[in-house]
């Protein structure tokens, strides 16, 4: 049996949308929706839902956001107690097809020596084009394999070996949470953590895998609208400047500075200007030092509330 986790946060219309497309999926399952301290009327929406559904459905209400990280770690853990087979750690803002976890399931008891799968991932808006078929990380950058493309590139492709799996749709066996290991770090609180696994999941040799007949729909970040959008930018290079450095020694962190210094201005210019975006990178570097995450306090001054700048970041 396998645990399908799903994280919600003040997203009652896209969790409550994601379960009834679990309704027509094959195989043998049950789901943890856990509720990451939501604010508006969340809670009770679901547990409205949970009721009059067919679905084995447990409600888990952390009573704190605990960040996407912290969230789906506390979901394992808790699902871990009734002792599944598999787990899939599933988007709220996703809808599946009937077969998508089958499928996953028949290449893994085929093909034993892959602990970690992910279906092909299109978009919801256009259905027809890849939104990821997990990527590949080379020098500390990960690319996509697919992305965009229509999905004619894959239908008929036998699955492959990737090197990065997002968190958005990850299907993983037991044996990648022994000994109390997490599927996520906590050291950040939204963003990063797929990186960061899949960082680690190369280090410890673990074989991770794209099934191309497995197929969801992604609407895409519908948790990050309300979000301040150059928060969001700078949020996104801070996690991965501190993982890059946390992960590799001082000389590879060194050679990477420099290699990204193109893609991450091109990035700072397009949030905040050309007129800013100098002073922002060099805020960015005094930023990274000394740290080895990034906190929930730092994610609501940043996308939240708007008032990170506010505050001396160096201090």
């Amino acid at each position: 049996m396998t645990a399908i986790i799903i994280l919600n946060w003040n997203g009652a219309d896209d969790t409550i949308a994601c379960l009834r497309s679990l309704e027509t999926a094959q195989g043998s399952f049950f789901v943890v929706v856990a509720d990451n301290g939501s604010a508006d009327d969340s809670v009770p929406r679901i547990k409205e839902y949970a009721a009059g559904s067919g679905l084995d459905i447990r409600l888990l209400e952390l009573g704190h956001n605990y960040g996407f990280a912290g969230g789906n770690n506390r979901a394992v853990q808790y699902a871990s107690q009734s002792g599944p087979d598999s787990y899939l750690l599933l988007n709220n803002d996703t809808e599946v097809t009937p077969d998508f976890l089958v499928r996953l399931e028949n290449f893994r008891k085929s093909h034993s020596c892959y602990q970690v799968l992910t279906p092909r991932i299109n978009y919801y808006y256009d259905k027809e084009r890849i939104w990821n078929c997990g990527g590949v990380l080379r020098f500390g950058f990960r690319r996509y394999r697919y992305a965009g493309a229509h999905q004619d590139k894959v239908v008929g492709k036998k699955p492959f070996r990737i090197g990065f799996v997002t968190g958005c749709a990850l299907y993983f066996t037991p044996q990648v949470i022994y000994d109390g290991f997490t599927p996520f770090t906590d050291r950040f609180f939204f963003g990063e953590e797929d990186f960061d696994l899949s960082l680690r999941m190369k280090r410890r040799g673990v074989r991770m895998a794209c099934v191309t007949d497995s197929v969801i729909y992604h609407k895409v970040s519908a948790a990050a609208d309300a979000m301040v959008r150059s928060g969001k930018v700078y949020l996104h290079l801070l996690n991965r400047y501190v993982d890059i450095r946390s992960q590799y020694g001082a000389l590879f962190f060194i050679l990477w500075r420099m290699v990204s210094r193109y893609p991450t201005m091109r990035s700072l210019n397009k949030a905040f200007g050309p007129a800013k975006a100098k002073d922002i990178y060099k805020s960015l570097i005094q930023d990274v030092k000394g740290r080895t995450g990034v906190t929930e306090d730092d994610f609501n001054r940043l996308v939240i509330q708007d008032s990170y700048w506010n505050y001396g970041k160096e201090s």
